[in-house]
Order: structure tokens, then sequence, then C-alpha cells
């Protein structure tokens, strides 16, 4: 097996974990951190991951920004500009890829490298190891907590349309206004083959008095991309497209 590590997610929950924010006297605050600290919650976690999965070897990816989202809406993750990063982020992400397998797509997350990763066969039983909620829209073996789940290819792409149809307010895309994935799971119905499935995002964007071009913008938003997304040789990305189009 393989343990496919989301590099974002650890190093931002090592680096938040370690930081401390100090009073030196009245109204004067500083925040620091020890990048050892930062570095031995990093080593700590993946040895769980390690003892839940059986198994060392090790691949992290990481975000490499801009990325193809951010050119088909420029509003993506506009959210989170002024947002700070913890002090030892970027200095803990480059130990990290010095000391494992360490890999980046141009132009895509983090996200994405797991999900061409894990639909791919680059490794041996790939298993996913991240809490983030979009990688249950990738069919994969996915490690959130302390169960192994296997993700069918059926289940993913339901996870994915309930995805475009609510949006992802914390990616900064709104999906239809109202809809949550509670929502969303409603429009779906009991439709199971994906085409099936699109047919009702389209027609509940289009009760929303939107259109088509929204419904496909925001699903190719909320997809995660898949080993027949990306051509790893040139480095150019496939945006979806339905086959039975719609208008």
């Amino acid at each position: 097996m393989t343990l496919l590590i989301d590099g974002d997610h650890l190093a931002f929950t090592a680096a938040c974990a370690v930081e401390q924010v100090v009073e030196w006297e009245t109204n004067v605050w500083t925040t620091h951190s020890f990048l050892s600290d930062a570095t031995k919650v990093v080593e700590t976690k993946l040895k769980g991951f390690i003892e839940i999965a059986e198994d060392e070897k090790v691949v992290m990816t990481f975000s490499s920004y801009p990325t193809f989202r951010h050119e088909i809406y420029q509003d993506y993750k506009a959210n989170r500009i002024t947002k700070r990063k913890p002090t030892v982020f970027k200095p803990l992400i480059e130990w990290m890829e010095q000391e494992w397998e360490s890999i980046r797509y141009a132009n895509c997350e983090g996200d994405d490298v797991l999900g061409v990763l894990a639909t791919s066969k680059t490794y041996d039983d790939p298993i996913i190891v991240s809490v983030d909620k979009d990688m249950r829209t990738i069919p994969c073996k996915l490690l959130a907590g302390d169960d192994l789940e296997l993700i069918t290819k059926r289940q993913a792409d339901r996870n994915w349309m309930k995805q475009a149809c609510s949006g992802d307010p914390t990616d900064n895309y709104k999906g239809i206004p109202g809809v949550g994935l509670v929502g969303a799971d409603k429009i779906l119905g009991d439709s199971i083959k994906l085409e099936d499935m699109w047919e009702k995002v389209v027609e509940a964007y289009k009760k929303q008095k939107l259109t088509y071009a929204d419904a496909l913008l925001n699903a190719r938003l909320s997809r995660i991309l898949r080993q027949e997304d990306i051509n790893l040789n040139t480095g150019k990305i496939k945006l979806w497209s339905p086959k039975k189009k719609l208008k």
C-alpha cells in the first residue's frame, strides 16, 4: 500500500498546533513558533497513519498556485486572500518535501494530485489520507480517521454532483442559492448514473433562474481531478464536460 498524504492540510494543522502568542508588555503581543516542534507534530501524525494502514510507504502532495480553477473563476478562494497562514507553514512544507517523496502538479491543488494518483496505477494500492470532504468525490480508499473506507465510483460521482449543487463557501463558489448538501441529495433523488444526476443538477439551476453555464462552472470547480482529467506528460488539464450535452 501507498499512503497519499494531504501535505497542505497536515502542514497547516501542525503549524497551527505549535503557534504561541506572547504578551511582552501592555498592548505588545507577538506570535512565534519553533519549526522543530512542528516537525515533531508531523512525525507523530504520520506514525499514527502508518500504524492504522500498516504500511510505511508515504507520498506527500502539495498545491501549486494559481490553479486552473482560478483561471475559470477569478474569485475562487478570494475569501482567503487576507487570512494569515501559521508562522512556520512555509518552512514546514519545505522540510516535508525534503523528508518524503513529494509531488506537485502545475496549476493544481494538492487535492487534485491526490485524486489523480488515487485513480491511476502510479502506486500500488494507494490510500488517500485526508479529512477533507472533497476526497469523498474521488473513487478511492480513504483514511479520514481511524477507519479505512472504500469510496466507489458511484458514491464519488454522487458526492461530486451534490457539491456541484451546493457549492462550497469555504472556496468561495456558491452553487444554487439556499441549497446545502441535504438539499442537493434531494435534488439528485434516486438517480444512480452520472448523466441522470447531471440532468437533475442542470434542471435545479434553471429553476432558480440560473443557466447551464452556471451549472457547468460549479461542476468543474467542484470536481477533484482524476486520472482521465490530466495529461501528465504535458500537464494539460481537460476540464470536465458531460457526454450528453444539455442546453
